[in-house]
């Protein structure tokens, strides 16, 4: 039998998902209460405005005290929703730190509206919640387990506020407990009591996030992102949770581009455009241009840069399975409208206005050369870069060029960089990939390991300044050139080369021959290479052999299983090997020439040159021949 699950708390920001909100009524089932007396004394905003209620005024709340709040459930215009106070968690969001507990009602949150009970969903973070005389008590930013509980945590505003002027150590977890959770005097609900009798353990969830990318190429996205190394960034641990869904982004001048407003959608981005990777909660205050919002982190990075972006929601997904908990879906993301510049324990908090980062562009083009896409993106975190770059590519095959498993790639890329000291450079690279197993994964991997490469150099640090690809379809199926024997050309005719005789110190036309593998079995097809010239020493004797092979043979992602290997940096001892060692790659379409005779009087002659062969190349054949 299993055992009971306890309720654990959970931060309900969903990245990728949109707020909360809920059309405004009366609650019902709540405990009947009196809001106390009391003026706000104090104002969240610098010049006075949006009333704030003190902590302690809060917590002094007699048990069922009303409160509103407001958020979105479906487009960008916040709704309300009603509520009434239970008590607080001591020390709940750190030392010093109270939680405050309210249970929450509105046609989403109790299924009166038509769906399931949706509870305290994943994207309501942020949402403000206010006293009956309007002032901002704090943003909802926890909830009980996945059973769809309407029981909130709330984040004080009072905390929120200080956000960028101090830094406390968030708690790994907080047991709910006897000692540290204080009733609010008066009647409770019985859900509430069933809610939080028995101990709860407190700890935030990681939070679900949201790609610009296909719903077929989810799968691929969150294969791609989940192999930035552990610790590498404050944002590590998102970008591999393999729990990006996909978001579109919003045509200019539609709902998603309108300006925030309180208790509305917010995005925070490590990305834009074509590219965008982030994560979307709601609006809890805005003093002027000064946004806060979620309550709770995002990577809890303290100083950061992130985009800062409005969203569109378009419906909350209620749970009924207790297992992933109720959420809501965001639709679309709008253009950047400014940066998060700190993402702290109780919060984060950005200004609207000016954007930074570097560009990322890639052109497509089809098996016609004709171009079919260009895609951009604006990598507004440094550290997101590689899966940026990844994701733009990886979802250009799937969605532009209509290919996933099978298919033939050319790819070129540029990095452009700048070091500490001021030096300047571009990484210039092009590579050919053929596969059955992934082939939408090849590029992506490529230049996202290329990126990360020169962002965690030991060396130097790097700045990124722009990357720009081109990415073109060979063919929708798999083709590779398998060598299988050579040709020598005797006056007009080509003749196979195994076991024929050859003259010493004349010179030979000669041409390798491939065999056609289409997807992965044998076409029956023969391909010949390019001709080129041998020439044999007037010390040639006896017997030679002559063959081609693939230069390199490619190693796969398998999207299957998840099994794909990290980015890991190579082994050099500066900056300048790194270039030299990132510059020079085996193309898989070059093919090694060897040419190997006995000679009179000395050792045997070997000779190897390198060129480019059909396409992309594997195995490897020798034939022999005598010399006379």
């Amino acid at each position: 039998m299993y055992p009971m699950r306890q309720p654990t708390v959970r931060s309900c920001l969903r990245a990728g998902v949109s707020t909360l909100a809920v059309a405004a009524l009366t609650a019902t089932g709540l405990a009947a209460a009196t809001t106390p007396a009391r003026a706000a004394t104090t104002a969240f905003c610098a010049d006075g405005s949006t009333p704030m209620a003190a902590v302690a005024d809060v917590e002094a709340y007699p048990a069922g005290t009303p409160v509103t709040g407001t958020s979105v459930v479906n487009g960008t215009t916040p709704t309300g929703f009603t509520g009434s106070y239970i008590g607080y968690v001591a020390d709940g969001l750190g030392k010093g730190k109270d939680m405050l507990l309210f249970q929450l009602s509105s046609p989403v949150i109790d299924g009166t509206g038509g769906l399931k009970p949706a509870g305290i969903w994943a994207g309501m973070s942020g949402s403000p919640v206010y006293s009956s005389d309007g002032a901002l008590i704090g943003a909802v930013s926890y909830s009980l387990n996945y059973d769809n509980l309407p029981v909130a945590g709330v984040t004080p505003a009072e905390y929120m506020k200080t956000i960028g002027s101090t830094l406390a150590d968030a708690p790994v977890t907080v047991r709910v407990d006897k000692q540290n959770l204080n009733r609010a005097e008066g009647r409770t609900t019985a859900a509430q009591s069933a809610a939080l009798n028995g101990g709860t353990a407190m700890h935030q969830v990681s939070l679900a996030n949201v790609a610009v990318t296909s719903t077929q190429g989810t799968k691929l996205t969150n294969a791609l992102l989940s192999r930035m190394p552990k610790g590498s960034s404050e944002a590590a641990a998102r970008l591999r949770s393999k729990s990006f869904n996909a978001v579109g982004v919003e045509a200019a001048g539609g709902p998603a581009n309108q300006p925030l407003v309180v208790g509305g959608n917010i995005a925070a981005v490590y990305s834009t455009g074509d590219g965008m990777i982030g994560a979307v909660g709601t609006v809890t205050a805005m003093c002027g241009t000064d946004v806060w919002a979620f309550g709770h982190p995002m990577d809890f990075a303290g100083k950061t840069t992130l985009g800062l972006a409005n969203a569109s929601a378009a419906l909350i997904v209620p749970d009924a399975t207790g297992i992933i908990g109720s959420y809501k879906q965001t639709s679309m993301i709008g253009d950047p409208q400014g940066m998060i510049t700190q993402d702290r324990l109780v919060g984060i908090k950005g200004s609207i206005g000016a954007t930074t980062g570097y560009p990322v562009t890639l052109s497509v083009r089809n098996a016609e050369g004709v171009q079919v896409d260009r895609r951009s993106s604006t990598v507004v975190l440094p550290d997101a870069g590689p899966s940026v770059a990844a994701n733009v590519v990886g979802n250009a095959v799937i969605e532009d060029l209509d290919n996933y498993y099978n298919g033939t790639l050319r790819f070129a890329w540029n990095i452009s960089y700048r070091t500490e000291s001021g030096l300047t450079g571009t990484l210039k690279k092009h590579q050919s990939y053929a596969s059955t197993d992934l082939v939408a994964a090849y590029p992506a991997d490529a230049v996202g390991q290329d990126v990360y490469d020169l962002l965690t150099n030991d060396f130097t640090d790097v700045a990124i300044t722009g990357i720009s690809m081109n990415l073109t379809l060979v063919s929708a199926d798999a083709l590779i050139y398998q060598p299988t024997g050579v040709q020598y050309k005797k006056g007009s005719n080509w003749l196979t080369l195994s076991g024929k005789t050859l003259k010493h110190g004349s010179s030979y036309s000669v041409r390798p021959v491939y065999r056609l593998s289409v997807n992965g079995k044998k076409s029956g097809e023969t391909v010949y290479g390019a001709t080129r010239t041998v020439k044999l020493s007037s010390k040639a004797t006896k017997k030679g052999s002559l063959g081609y092979s693939a230069l390199a043979d490619e190693s796969v992602c398998d999207i299957e299983t998840d099994e794909c290997d990290e980015y890991e940096s190579p082994e050099v001892s500066s900056f300048d090997e790194l270039m030299d060692y990132l510059a020079t790659q085996v193309q898989n379409d070059q093919v090694t020439q060897k040419l190997s005779y006995s000679r009179k009087g000395s050792s045997a002659y070997t000779a190897r040159s390198v060129f480019t062969g059909k396409g992309v190349t594997e195995g490897a054949a020798s034939v022999s021949f005598k010399i006379s």
